[in-house]
């Protein structure tokens, strides 16, 4: 059974490809890309993940860790950046994944533009840049899971993720410039390749005759291929080939120089929706001891009110019995009466 379930688990997380960043300079990221039960609305990511940044030297060497998943091996990964007000809104839509077509298209209007503004190429490369290439096996891959460690305990431990980091330049960028930051991935080409008659070719399937089958295959190799899935609760999914996978990007706003005395770290500012405004700040010390003084009060209050309002043993109300004593009135006698009375009470006595 545990096999089984483990097996599943595996095909679940390769049914598709996927991306995501996790830091920037250093800071982890507040969570993942996916927020269960909240809708993805197009446009909204400019908010959803964003890291403010202050104008200062540490910005020319900047460090971005992203993973890659949903794959047993990563063929290209990289990391794309530039100005939001550059990107094209209807194809970098926080929603859907950009299709080959629409990335060739849109970089090709963008470099005509930039040469028609005679533009240099360090402002070519503030508009849209990308860092260098990677690639590697992920935590699935059987070359990966079988590092390290052959000991028998070992073997039931999952590696831990696969990550990979660049350092970007963002030092050509001013105040007030808002950066966009996507990963990006090609994954498992390889697939595409086998079954040739001589052990695997360039071609798509056995020699070139016989395309791949699987929807699993078809899906990250072949940007022509698409299936609907007539049975699907939807009334029809449809699924289409792509090569690569873009991540949700993170948002930089690069601010101003910071004080003196002010430090020049990043700070997340994410704005989730289920947060109505999200800020990432921390209590302070006096908002805390505040926070105790009214808990301490509430704690008091309950306590009197269960010590006055709880009942006798024969049913009657003490509090309601102190209220009829505070109605009694005192007596008002002189000074001589009361001596009077003093006297006559320690001549009975006696």
């Amino acid at each position: 059974v545990g096999s089984n379930v483990r097996t599943s688990l595996l095909a679940l997380e390769l049914v598709e490809p996927y991306t995501a960043i996790r830091s920037i300079a250093g800071i982890s990221l507040r969570d993942d890309d996916v927020v269960p039960l909240t809708p993805r609305v197009p446009g909204k990511c400019v908010t959803t993940r964003v890291m403010s940044m202050p104008e200062s030297p540490e910005m020319k060497e900047v460090e971005v860790t992203w993973t890659v998943g949903g794959a047993l091996n990563v063929d290209e990964t990289a990391i794309m950046y530039g100005k939001w007000d550059v990107l094209d809104g209807k194809i970098f839509d926080c929603r859907t994944q950009p299709t080959k077509q629409e990335l060739d298209a849109f970089f090709t209007i963008l470099r005509d533009f930039e040469v028609m503004e005679g533009e240099t190429a360090e402002e070519m490369a503030e508009d849209v840049n990308f860092a260098p290439v990677q690639s590697g096996p992920t935590r699935w891959h059987q070359h990966r899971s079988s590092s390290g460690n052959n000991d028998a305990s070992s073997s039931t431990l999952l590696s831990p993720e696969t990550t990979f980091t660049v350092t970007l330049d963002l030092g050509h960028y001013k105040v007030g410039d808002v950066i966009a930051i996507y990963s990006l991935a090609r994954t498992d080409q390889e697939w595409a390749a086998f079954g040739g008659a001589d052990g695997g070719d360039n071609g798509r399937g056995g020699g070139g005759d016989i395309p791949a089958q699987t929807n699993i295959v078809n899906a990250r190799t072949n940007p022509e291929w698409s299936h609907v899935h007539a049975n699907s609760m939807d009334g029809g999914s449809l699924v289409k080939g792509r090569l690569d996978w873009f991540s949700v990007p993170v948002t930089i706003e690069i601010g101003p120089r910071p004080g003196f005395f002010e430090g020049n770290e990043p700070v997340e500012t994410s704005v989730r929706a289920l947060d109505e405004g999200y800020e990432q700040t921390e209590k302070s010390e006096v908002d805390m001891i505040a926070y105790s003084l009214v808990m301490a009060v509430l704690v008091l209050a309950v306590t009197l009110c269960c010590v006055f309002c709880r009942e006798e043993r024969d049913g009657t109300d003490v509090f309601s019995i102190l209220s009829a004593h505070r109605r009694i009135d005192k007596e008002k006698i002189s000074v001589d009466d009361f001596f009077h009375k003093e006297a006559l009470e320690l001549a009975a006595y006696s």
